[in-house]
């Protein structure tokens, strides 16, 4: 069975992972207020998956900020951006899903859920940026060297 590659990727538009991340990102300070905050021992029943949708949700945060920053560059950096985004995301997502949540405290490199997903924002955030300065320089360079 052969997938259509192009129609899947046209499914992120500027407007949609503009959109997707902003809600996502939401519930994420919505989750993480909630679990901070006095709200569970208040309420029986505070809902035990908080931690890992926090943990889960936290690169839409950088995905937010990211489609923030393309939404107003040109159509060929965003989908530069996006194709990066559309297999670093899951990757990283499934990497994160084989970790443990805690350690037993003896461990000198602690591999945790949020450690690690933590870590894998900020190389996202990193590679991000790199590619958005890049792509955005090289089609400078190019009007210029024609112009």
């Amino acid at each position: 069975m052969i997938i259509n590659n192009t129609k899947n990727m046209n499914r992120f538009t500027k407007n949609k992972t503009l959109i997707y991340s902003f809600i996502i990102s939401f519930l994420f300070f919505i989750s993480y207020f909630i679990n901070k905050s006095d709200f569970c021992d208040l309420v029986r029943g505070c809902p035990r998956f908080n931690e890992l949708f926090i943990i889960y949700s936290l690169p839409f945060i950088t995905v937010l900020v990211f489609s923030l920053i393309t939404f107003k560059l040109k159509e060929t950096t965003f989908y530069f951006w996006r194709n990066f985004s559309v297999w670093f995301i899951p990757i990283s997502l499934i990497i994160i899903t084989f970790l443990p949540t805690r350690t037993h405290g003896l461990d000198f490199v602690p591999m945790t859920k949020g450690a690690v997903m933590f870590f894998l924002t900020i190389l996202y955030s990193a590679i991000s940026i790199v590619l958005i300065i890049f792509k955005s320089l090289k089609k400078e360079n190019e009007k210029s060297s024609q112009g």
